[in-house]
């Protein structure tokens, strides 16, 4: 039987809009850095993202009075018509697979869309819309280190891209896709990680953190359970072995080489690297999400008040005045999504707003595009805010 995960999102916290700063250090490691020029993205190391090539005129006209539309992702979208059936398109406005399946999955991975056309039938394509196999009584699959996690009639297996099933079956009470070249897996009520192979390196022998399922393995650790009587958290590799010498009670995965801990004993959120050293330690007002393209969220503890962004030396790279946004999410395509109270905008990585905050928005930025909805109909905005709302 599957537990129940809970979704815990570390949303970015915003940005400078205008001249205001904010000169409050929040980082004992390096001195912060307020200033918004065009020397940001040289100090937070980002890059900007290319635009890529797409027609926005095209999508809008194939996308016409779309009931839902959802992310770009290796240059593929789903779109529910206004009929209700999905289809996907590309970039260009290009129909790819053809407006008559009833679901698909949101994302696709490694190449590969499935589609449904009712909860029994799952279909699979290529992103040039070739049929590659198709299963039945199946569970919707996606595909990660070329292996996707099938479930059916109530126990788990794993396949291959032509569909072929690998191993899996009744070993498990659960399992989950692989990520980084592991698996969760779950019996007994303990956890374990099988490799691409199907064999158990690391032994059933952790529980689930409170009110979720254990994250997998990124950057090559994985965060698991080490003392459950405490709630205390450790990092292990691939082999098992705990690489951090101390536990903490708050855990998230590592990105980008860190990652965000609360260490009970100094009241402190920081961040720790594969050594297990702090490398970054916050003051006690402040805790941190993620670092994604090179940038970490910063909140107030008290309230969860998005404060600023931080860079990898622990410097304030971003700020925002209080009262700015009511909520903030990290930067993907060199845009983070902001709410302001009435609608969703987006700001660059000097904290310029540079999509207003007039839009519903329930995803990021992928493939250079984002999906929107305004005065209740669907399109699609670029990095620049030019959107199919134009034609």
């Amino acid at each position: 039987m599957k537990k129940i995960s809970f979704i815990f999102l570390m949303a970015g916290c915003l940005f400078m809009v205008g001249s205001c700063k904010n000169n409050t250090n929040i980082s004992k490691v390096a001195g912060a850095n307020t200033d918004k020029d065009s020397t940001a993205i040289e100090q937070t190391g980002i890059k900007a993202v290319p635009q890529k090539e797409c027609d926005l005129e095209a999508i809008a006209k194939v996308i016409e009075g779309a009931e839902t539309v959802m992310g770009f992702s290796q240059g593929r979208a789903s779109v529910i018509n206004k009929d209700g059936k999905l289809g996907v398109i590309d970039k260009m406005g290009n129909i790819i697979i053809p407006f008559e399946y009833s679901y698909s999955v949101f994302k696709y991975s490694e190449g590969i869309i499935c589609c449904h056309k009712n909860h029994d039938e799952h279909f699979y394509f290529d992103l040039d819309g070739k049929l590659l196999f198709s299963m039945i009584d199946c569970g919707s699959a996606r595909f990660f280190d070329g292996i996707a996690c099938v479930p059916k009639g109530g126990n788990h297996f794993y396949m291959d891209k032509t569909g072929q099933p690998l191993f899996g079956g009744q070993e498990w009470d659960w399992a989950d896709d692989f990520s980084d070249g592991m698996a969760l897996v779950w019996k007994d009520g303990l956890w374990g990680f099988i490799d691409t192979t199907g064999k158990l390196v690391i032994p059933y022998k952790y529980t689930s953190p409170p009110e979720r399922n254990p994250e997998g393995f990124h950057d090559g650790v994985a965060a698991v359970v080490v003392d459950a009587s405490r709630e205390l958290f450790g990092y292990i590799d691939k082999t098992g072995k705990q690489i951090t010498p101390k536990l903490y009670n708050y855990d998230s995965p590592f990105c980008e080489g860190l990652a965000a801990v609360y260490d009970r004993e100094t009241k402190r959120y920081g961040y720790i690297d594969k050594s297990g050293d702090m490398v970054i330690t916050l003051e006690e007002q402040y805790n941190g999400g993620n670092f994604n393209e090179g940038l970490a969220l910063i909140r107030k503890t008290a309230g969860g008040i998005p404060f600023g962004f931080i860079n990898k030396k622990g410097e304030i790279v971003i700020t925002l005045p209080d009262g700015c946004y009511r909520d903030v999410e990290p930067f993907f395509d060199g845009r983070a999504k902001v709410w302001d109270g009435q609608g969703y905008g987006f700001i660059d990585t000097t904290g310029k707003l540079v999509i207003p905050c007039e839009y519903t928005c329930y995803e990021r930025f992928s493939d250079g595009l984002v999906p929107v909805k305004k005065d209740g109909k669907c399109g699609y905005l670029d990095r620049e805010g030019n959107s199919t709302f134009n034609y």
